[in-house]
């Protein structure tokens, strides 16, 4: 148990927790835990650059690259929702960070404390949480009709390149990659409005 709330505390990525954990019952290395998880939490590297121009002259770069630790899909998506009609601050961060952060920690506690009771999790559907949090996290973000067609573009993108290349979805890489091409044309469609 102490372990998994160590975890927790240490490494603030659900994915990343994820592929340590496959690898290291693999009997895999340490060094291919943390350059899986590098290439995996790479998306961080986007979200991170997209909310400069919102803390830009609102908070210290200094601050805002210590409260980047708490980014996470989840708190990226509230944040940029917020950012829509309210100005950044540091305290707005930190505080959102925070509650994701002990929210974090503390599910894993009672999941550890309660997993032992829980002996086929595939009865309890629970396999589909992930994607539709993820949906309900996309919707969250749509302000615009040409919004919808780059995360279309982007999700058949992701699936193509799985398809033609099936080794980059043992790695994930293909979620890299349509990201980074969905983002770009994003960045390009949304400075052309």
């Amino acid at each position: 148990m102490a372990q998994a709330v160590m975890m927790s505390v240490l490494c603030f990525t659900g994915a990343g927790q994820y592929i340590a954990i496959g690898i290291m019952q693999a009997g895999g290395a340490v060094i291919t835990i943390i350059l899986a998880n590098i290439l995996v939490n790479l998306r961080y590297l986007l979200f991170s650059t997209s909310t400069v121009p919102y803390l830009k002259d609102r908070v210290q770069p200094l601050v805002a690259s210590l409260l980047s630790y708490g980014l996470t899909d989840e708190t990226y998506a509230v944040a940029m929702n917020h950012y829509q009609d309210h100005p950044a601050t540091a305290s707005y961060l930190a505080g959102l960070n925070l509650t994701s952060h002990l929210g974090w920690i503390g599910s894993t506690l009672l999941g550890a404390l309660l997993g032992s009771f829980i002996t086929n999790t595939d009865r309890l559907g629970l396999g589909f949480a992930l994607p539709a949090m993820y949906t309900c996290l996309l919707v969250l973000m749509i302000n615009r009709r040409t919004d919808i067609w780059v995360a279309v573009f982007t999700a058949v993108t992701c699936l193509v390149i799985g398809y033609l290349v099936p080794a980059m979805m043992d790695n994930l890489s293909n979620l890299i990659i349509a990201t980074v091409i969905g983002a770009t044309l994003g960045v390009i469609i949304n400075g052309q409005h």
